[in-house]
């Protein structure tokens, strides 16, 4: 059974940030690839679309790819000349978030990178930003997401 949080996200989630099938898809091959359960929700995937549109951003870095559940959700939100880099050290988390990205049609504007986020990957993305890169960072279980305005 269900405890009262899950069902409270579960209602505001099917409120206010229902999942399509690209997202489905997404959570589905996480779970086939026994990926860890510490993705993003559908809240915090919504929550961080808002961000990147709020802010009018054009890149994004993102720091942990996964699954790329919250990375379907952020380079949705870019405008069409917009890009996300995203860095992820496991090469099995790697392949799963590519398929997925793949499967919503998003790998041509999404960089996946593998390789730990410290120096140099870091280095060389962070070459890529503007210097004002990171004045939005907002950590989420264990990741960090940077926008760019």
């Amino acid at each position: 059974m269900k405890n009262t949080w899950s069902k409270v996200d579960d209602y505001f989630g099917d409120l206010l940030a229902p999942a399509d099938d690209a997202l489905k898809a997404a959570l589905h091959a996480n779970d086939t690839a026994k990926l860890p359960a510490i993705g993003v929700s559908r809240l915090q995937g919504k929550f961080l679309h808002l961000l990147v549109k709020i802010t009018q951003a054009k890149k994004v870095l993102e720091i942990g790819t996964l699954g790329g559940y919250s990375t379907i959700w952020m380079a949705r939100a870019l405008p069409w000349n917009g890009s996300l880099v995203t860095l992820e050290a496991d090469p099995h988390h790697a392949a799963t978030a590519r398929g997925n990205l793949v499967r919503a049609g998003l790998d041509n504007r999404v960089s996946l990178r593998l390789g730990r986020a410290l120096v140099p990957c870091l280095r060389e993305c962070v070459m890529e930003f503007p210097a004002r890169l990171f004045a939005s960072e907002i950590p989420l279980n264990g990741g960090a997401v940077a926008v760019e305005t």
